[in-house]
């Protein structure tokens, strides 16, 4: 299996990049009450794939010992992580709107897409089933993508 880690590091350095620079040019938590409501969805997302997991990996490569999950939030989404970013800085974007901090957004989204289509790649080749197991699940999006 070909690994690309210059890639997978430079994913994760981008995908922080933009979080910390979306921190930093705004408010840390959303004051609308829907904003309030996707920001504790996606702690809850996020808490909620972490105790499904057991273990945490930032880069994208599978560890030589992963196992498919297919229960708690990867019973619906592969990617509950990455929706759990996406739905905590979303509204600080869309409540702080400014052109640079909508670049910010965009190139984390970008970038976390990217992450997710090379870590499927990768599990697709490293775990028997996975690819059933994307015919039954959405990437990112519960019941539509």
């Amino acid at each position: 299996m070909v690994k690309y880690p210059l890639l997978s590091h430079a994913l994760v350095a981008v995908q922080f990049g933009a979080m910390g620079a979306l921190l930093l040019t705004g408010p840390l938590f959303a004051t609308h009450p829907a904003g309030i409501a996707a920001q504790v969805s996606a702690v809850f997302v996020g808490l909620w794939a972490l105790i499904t997991l057991r273990r945490f990996n930032i880069v994208p490569d599978p560890r030589q010992d992963c196992t498919l999950v297919c229960h708690g939030p990867y019973r619906w989404i592969r990617h509950p992580m990455y929706l759990s970013i996406l739905l905590f800085f979303t509204p600080l974007v869309v409540e702080t709107p400014t052109l640079w901090r909508g670049i910010l957004l965009a190139i984390l989204t970008v970038d976390l897409i990217i992450k997710l289509l090379y870590e499927e790649t990768l599990l697709c080749r490293q775990l028997e089933g996975y690819a059933a197991y994307c015919t039954r699940s959405h990437r990112l999006i519960p019941f539509i993508w």
